[in-house]
């Protein structure tokens, strides 16, 4: 990253629930400096002289930055990151719903222009340290299951951060977790989806953000590890630091976790 300081950075879905929390909280750090807006709707309140584009396209072109801050989804992620890269930008992404082939994609792209990102299913804290714990449980325990609880409009089941969570509870283990089979299932599905014996369970409802929860059991015993997020502030420190450490990475970083001393 150039040494210019504050840091400049875009917002790239910033109209958004999310993006608006990235508004103000890089208004508000010294070391960072907002650079523009990216939203096809503008938002309801911009500081005095930071401009707002409807596209990526434009405001990279135009407004020189160091860091483009993301939370759209997958597809407008991907449509952002060649021009913010093309323009030396970094980009630090938050939206979910990366498929491996994605994911590989935006690898490329950045390895491509020299450059370094991140790409992150989770930017709450605590989530990433669930998942380390999660991680070491792991190995003590044959049976595991993931409930998440998400708000009503979320568009992706499971959400991503639950597909991580399991992926890591599995590769912390040799071999799949036991998986209970009921012997009459009267509503399929009930035992929920099934990744490599975790069962994983979605609900979408009013009221909830975003929580994410790991049981584990063995013989006579459970251990449960339980996040829960209260606003869409849990999301800021870690985007903040995101956002200050990507200048110092080397190609795509995948999850929050690279960037905390665990």
């Amino acid at each position: 990253m150039s040494a210019r300081f504050p840091i400049r950075v875009a917002v790239h879905g910033a109209a958004g629930r999310v993006g608006r929390e990235v508004l103000r909280a890089v208004e508000s750090a010294p070391d960072l400096e907002l650079a523009a807006a990216v939203d096809a709707a503008a938002p309801e309140r911009l500081p005095e002289g930071v401009p707002h584009y409807a596209n990526a396209a434009d405001a990279l072109r135009e407004c020189p930055c160091d860091v483009v801050i993301d939370f759209t989804n997958a597809a407008a992620a991907l449509d952002m990151a060649p021009h913010a890269l093309a323009a030396g930008a970094r980009p630090v992404i938050g939206s979910t719903g990366f498929t491996e082939a994605q994911a590989a994609r935006l690898a490329d792209l950045v390895r491509e222009h020299a450059l370094s990102g991140v790409l992150a299913p989770n930017f709450t804290i605590g989530a990433v340290l669930l998942m380390r714990l999660a991680a070491i449980a792991a190995r003590y325990f044959d049976y595991a299951d993931i409930v998440e609880e998400h708000h009503e409009t979320k568009i992706d089941a499971p959400s991503g951060t639950a597909l991580a969570i399991a992926r890591v509870v599995h590769e912390g283990r040799a071999e799949p977790f036991q998986r209970s089979r009921p012997e009459r299932e009267p509503l399929p599905g009930s035992r929920g989806a099934d990744f490599e014996g975790i069962a994983i369970h979605a609900a979408r409802m009013p009221g909830k953000m975003a929580n994410h929860q790991v049981t584990f059991g063995g013989l006579g015993q459970t251990l449960t590890l339980r996040h829960e997020t209260i606003n869409r502030e849990c999301y800021i420190p870690g985007v903040l630091l995101a956002a200050r450490k990507v200048g110092q990475l080397d190609g795509l970083v995948v999850g929050l976790d690279a960037l905390l001393d665990l």
